[in-house]
């Protein structure tokens, strides 16, 4: 049973993001990270593991109607593209600081020194249950409406998008057009521990450092580093993007 402190938190949080439901159970299964139950010894109680499974697929249908019918004049191949930014773990980690789910999320003590509060899949899981808990709570129209409202806010720039995602691609292209050369990418820094670094990756051509970019991957911090270059080198109007 819910403490009437969590339940008053519970009933804040819902309130501030417009959400009226007394299903607080519900929304406290999404914001319980597994290692809270581990801790307490309640392995068999419920986490935010399988509201995180339905909440995927209900944000990704959201996004994919979104998409669709936002851009009509965009193929399958950019909206898939596009699809994939928007629901991807970064992008869900943003939301979920957005709305401060690192604040209420119900969190093991070992995890929390761990920096858990802040780490990008903990808290893109989070989000994903949050939208489960809200379609089973309320509906899918209801759903589906509360995450086009967010993405509306986010005003993402389509284009930007489109060019970050073949941005090693577009330099690439650019480089071999010179001299055949490659563009070099470079750690310069990792911070973290080994299941949660964050790398710092700059990209050099003909010795010049021409961009840098930092994220939870090798690859991701790549891709940023390499659109970085490329707005640095005039080509946003000038690269593929199909």
């Amino acid at each position: 049973m819910l403490s009437a402190h969590r339940k008053k938190q519970l009933k804040t949080f819902l309130k501030s993001v417009n959400i009226v439901s007394k299903e607080y159970d519900l929304f406290d299964e999404a914001f319980t990270h597994p290692s809270f139950n581990f801790e307490a010894n309640k392995e068999n109680e419920p986490d935010y593991e399988r509201l995180e499974f339905l909440g995927d697929s209900v944000v990704r249908l959201s996004v994919s109607e979104f998409l669709f019918d936002k851009f009509k004049n965009f193929d399958e191949g950019k909206l898939t593209k596009i699809r994939s930014y928007l629901v991807s773990d970064w992008f869900l980690y943003n939301i979920a600081l957005d709305f401060n789910l690192n604040e209420i999320i119900n969190i093991g003590v070992h995890e929390e020194k761990d920096g858990g509060r802040t780490k990008e899949s903990i808290l893109a899981c989070t989000m994903e249950a949050f939208f489960g808990a809200v379609y089973k709570s309320l509906g899918f129209e209801f759903a589906k409406d509360f995450i086009y409202k967010i993405y509306e806010a986010k005003a993402v720039n389509i284009e930007e998008i489109l060019y970050s995602y073949n941005s090693k691609e577009i330099l690439q292209q650019y480089t071999q057009g010179i001299n055949k050369d490659l563009p070099e990418y470079e750690i310069i820094n990792e911070t973290g521990k080994a299941h949660n670094k964050t790398y710092e990756i700059c990209v050099k051509y003909g010795g010049e450092e021409l961009g840098r970019g930092k994220a939870k991957t090798k690859k991701e911090a790549e891709k940023l580093a390499a659109f970085e270059a490329i707005k640095k080198l005039n080509l946003l109007q000038g690269g593929q993007n199909e």
